[in-house]
């Protein structure tokens, strides 16, 4: 097995971080910012020289007193004197290569609790718990399976959604790790320890990936749809952003179109200078864990696959690292060969262009958002009941958090109340369709496919799969 590492006794963290992506450089400068000393790791060295300077500044111009350090070795990082480990790499192949592989596990202390927040398979925790105790004979490492949602911005403050689980709950009480969650979490305002033991986080996690994959790929379409119905895109965007008046309750809330995904990222499809803020691929690979696991838990969730099915046509054409923002030119353009077509969207956000279309238009397009977003959110629920985390406390932990994370919507929030009032999850949604979904009534499918067929005759390369997969599915099971 190898030398322990001595035990530490310090009560005040000392993070090795390993990966330093996009995530991970936000996530632990703001440790930095906030007096942590954090050893960063990543294997490119220009990252860590991006990384050291990022803290330099830091030390500079906000906080005198921060302690930081750099490795290209995942096990010196470990011996640099830190007492707690972060994994946020980018797949669980990285989690094994850097915790396992470069023999960093021989190197950890006693009794050292080890983080991963990375977005990895539900199963994976597991795994790595197994490999601690039997393989490697450590089974004093204290490990907490910790994914976050929220983005870049939310990492750099400190905001982050974060659901954390293990398989001995005081592991999280645990004063250091305790720390540095709160530090990530608003001061534990969105830290949700879910219900469950070690891989309960990442199933969770993996919940509102369903609605945060359907709803990156369903805004570029919805907003397509937008330009080739003739609105101006950029008020189309502010009438999604603009919160209503709700008659019932007499408080404003958000527009029933709107969705966390589409309002992050409308202002790069009408501003392609802006800088990338999350690449193709990261959304590819959290929902292909979501399709492996459909596969494993023998379920089927038809409009993730859609989506999922989209993601793979754009990585497979060579725009694996745009934006997922720009998910728009494809729909646009297939052949992603036309660079004037590919410009509606941006065309359509311009301050002299005036909208070939009403209001009504508008409010169509919201419903076909809204019809997206009902499917969403039964497919999450669905997969919930694969993942056997269905258990009051445990959907009550789990709704909350999707509702206040990336994979939040209007309609997530207002039918998942009735969905959990029903005695069957299953007939809660039907009741909600059947009130909402038809002629006269707050979503019209036969006016949603009307547009379609308009959108379609405007530009024929256009293939709208989300919203008519979401019709044809509320259509086979929900009315």
């Amino acid at each position: 097995m190898g030398s322990i590492g001595p035990a530490f006794s310090s009560s005040t963290p000392h993070v090795a971080f390993l990966g330093l992506g996009a995530m991970g450089f936000a996530m632990s400068t703001h440790l930095v910012r906030t007096g942590i000393q954090v050893t960063g790791f990543d294997i490119f060295q220009p990252t860590l020289d991006r990384w050291q300077q990022e803290c330099t500044k830091i030390q500079q111009s906000e906080n005198p007193k921060a302690k930081f350090s750099t490795t290209t070795s995942g096990s010196e990082a470990v011996k640099s004197g830190a007492n707690i480990v972060i994994l946020m790499v980018a797949t669980h192949h990285h989690v094994n290569s850097a915790l396992f592989d470069s023999g960093a596990v021989r190197d950890l202390p006693q009794d050292v609790p080890v983080i991963i927040m990375a977005t990895v398979p539900p199963t994976h925790p597991g795994e790595v718990r197994q490999r601690l105790t039997e393989e490697f004979g450590r089974p004093d490492i204290k490990l907490i399976d910790a994914p976050v949602s929220g983005g870049v911005a939310r990492s750099q403050n400190g905001t982050l959604t974060i659901m954390a689980s293990s398989n001995d709950s005081e592991n999280m009480q645990h004063p250091l790790v305790s720390t540095c969650l709160k530090t990530l979490s608003n001061n534990g305002a969105t830290l949700y320890p879910i219900p469950g033991s070690l891989g309960a986080g990442t199933s969770a996690k993996a919940l509102n990936q369903v609605q945060c994959g359907i709803h990156i790929v369903g805004a570029s379409e919805i907003m397509v749809l937008a330009a080739l119905a003739g609105l101006n895109t950029t008020q189309f965007s502010q009438t999604v952003a603009t919160d209503v008046m709700d008659s019932s309750t007499g408080k404003e809330r958000h527009p029933y179109g709107w969705t966390w995904m589409f309002t992050n990222r409308a202002p790069r499809m009408l501003d392609p200078a802006l800088p990338i803020a999350s690449a193709i691929s990261i959304i590819n690979k959290d929902v292909g864990i979501i399709y492996d696991e459909e596969a494993r838990l023998k379920t089927e969730l038809p409009l993730l696959n859609a989506a999922h099915s989209q993601l793979k046509i754009c990585m497979d054409s060579g725009i694996a690292g745009w934006d997922d923002a720009f998910i728009t030119k494809y729909y646009l353009d297939p052949s992603l060969k036309n660079e004037q077509k590919q410009q509606l969207v941006v065309e359509h956000a311009q301050e002299g262009y005036t909208a070939d279309a009403d209001a009504d238009t508008e409010q169509i397009v919201l419903q076909a958002h809204c019809l997206i977003n009902l499917i969403s959110a039964y497919e999450t629920v669905k997969f919930a009941e694969a993942l056997d985390l269905m258990g009051p406390r445990q959907r009550a932990m789990w709704s909350e958090l999707i509702a206040g994370a990336a994979g939040g919507s209007t309609v997530f929030s207002e039918v998942i109340q009735h969905v959990f009032e029903a005695s069957n999850w299953h007939d809660g949604f039907k009741i909600y369709a059947r009130n909402q979904v038809g002629a006269g009534k707050a979503w019209d499918i036969e006016k949603v496919e009307g547009l379609l067929k308009k959108a379609k005759q405007a530009n024929p390369d256009f293939e709208p799969k989300l919203v008519e997969q979401a019709i044809k599915l509320i259509r086979e099971v929900l009315l």
